[in-house]
């Protein structure tokens, strides 16, 4: 076997890993929520306030990580930036405290996802064992590089969105320069995917990513409704964004982690009192809610939207790290089923619109996007998904010209 072989048979193993692993770690975080925010409930009778006292004891454990390790887990974009400067991901004294704060932050109910902590791991993981295999060691950084693309295809349940870097970034469509290489993407993120599925077919666990092909009656006045819907949802990511600035310019020059962390778990606990909604990253609350949103009045759907939004972007800021897609989208979500109240015209492409658009100004990326929400919503809707993102970036777009040209 030639060492292109070779190097395509680690990919493989590298992907199958990567997903396994994400599915193991994901496993420990529902351990983790299961037995904090149901086992004890269920055994002993908590007060009322329960959600405040695991705020505050969560935001005392923060607290202290950060205080005494520092800024942990690294977010995605921290560990995409450091591997872009250092072409790897630091791994020595660092693996740790990443494992240990990630689990303390999601086991304690944060709003907040485990794709950053996920993307951190793993890439040091990636990192040590490229520099320890001797076959693979003149081609580590690309060994690493494809290890990032099979987190994506793992924690999104979604193997062509590790795919879409090949074909995307956030300065918009780009061609792949290598067949190898969009071969060897293709191959160690569908690795990923299928890790992932292997680890979650011995686990009781719902999976919410996947292709559905309901029956789907259109209504002709959704033409009427779309345009609304798209503004709304670009508008929302806007806000979205404006909210994270303000969050973290709200504690910027502060050095005080354990006050900080117990604001957050007070908010988070808080918050909790009022709806469980509020409660973890939000993914599997997405099918819930848009089963029973009509239960809800538009006010308390718009609380929930801006609420979401809020409490993500303060508990990061307070010292609780994690991602933020997994929230961003459910955040969109609750606003969406708000305006499909007012407007209940095929409410599922209502809901996909105002979603695709609001995530595609977060992430400035509309293939990404749409190949993530394509095992969200309805395979029908996936046209319209694909034509909305690209509309809310070409928008974007739009926008940052139009500024730059007064600005003149």
């Amino acid at each position: 076997m030639h060492f292109k072989g070779i190097f395509i048979l680690y990919c493989c193993l590298l992907g199958f890993f990567v997903g396994s692993f994400s599915a193991l770690f994901l496993a420990l975080v529902e351990f983790m929520l299961h037995f904090i925010w149901e086992t004890i409930p269920n055994t002993f009778d908590p007060p009322l306030f329960y959600p405040l006292l695991i705020g505050i004891c969560g935001g005392v454990l923060v607290g202290l990580t950060q205080k005494y390790w520092g800024p942990y887990p690294k977010t995605m974009h921290e560990t995409l930036h450091e591997f872009q400067q250092t072409r790897r991901v630091a791994y020595t004294k660092v693996l740790a405290k990443n494992f240990i704060s990630a689990i303390i932050v999601l086991g304690f109910g944060a709003s907040l996802g485990p794709e950053a902590a996920l993307a951190s791991i793993l890439g040091g993981l990636i990192t040590w064992a490229g520099d320890h295999m001797k076959l693979t060691f003149s081609r580590k950084e690309e060994l690493t590089e494809l290890g990032f693309k099979a987190v994506f295809a793992a924690v999104f349940s979604a193997p062509l969105v590790g795919l879409s870097d090949a074909f995307e970034d956030e300065k918009g469509l780009k061609l792949s320069k290598s067949r190898s290489k969009t071969l060897l993407y293709t191959l160690s993120t569908v690795a990923g995917f299928l890790g992932f599925s292997f680890i979650n077919s011995f686990l009781p666990k719902e999976n919410i990513f996947f292709i559905r092909i309901p029956a789907v009656t259109w209504d002709y006045r959704l033409i009427f409704s779309a345009l609304p819907a798209i503004l709304l949802g670009i508008s929302f990511g806007y806000l979205f964004l404006a909210l994270e600035k303000f969050s973290d310019n709200l504690v910027k020059g502060h050095t005080h982690p354990i006050f900080f962390a117990l604001c957050g778990g007070l908010l988070l606990g808080g918050l909790g009192m009022c709806s469980h909604y509020f409660l973890y990253s939000g993914e599997h609350a997405v099918f819930p809610l848009s089963r029973h949103y009509t239960e809800y009045s538009i006010l308390f759907l718009v609380f929930l939207a801006l609420g979401k939004a809020c409490l993500t972007h303060l508990s990061f800021a307070f010292g609780w790290r994690g991602g933020k897609i997994f929230p961003a989208i459910f955040a969109s979500t609750a606003l969406a089923c708000a305006f499909a109240k007012i407007f209940p015209y095929t409410p599922g492409a209502t809901v996909a619109l105002i979603v695709a658009t609001s995530i595609t100004i977060i992430l400035k990326r509309p293939l990404f996007t749409a190949l993530l929400l394509l095992l969200l919503f309805p395979l029908q809707y996936f046209p319209l998904l694909l034509l909305a993102c690209f509309l809310a970036k070409q928008s974007d777009t739009w926008r940052k010209n139009y500024f730059k040209k007064i600005s003149k």
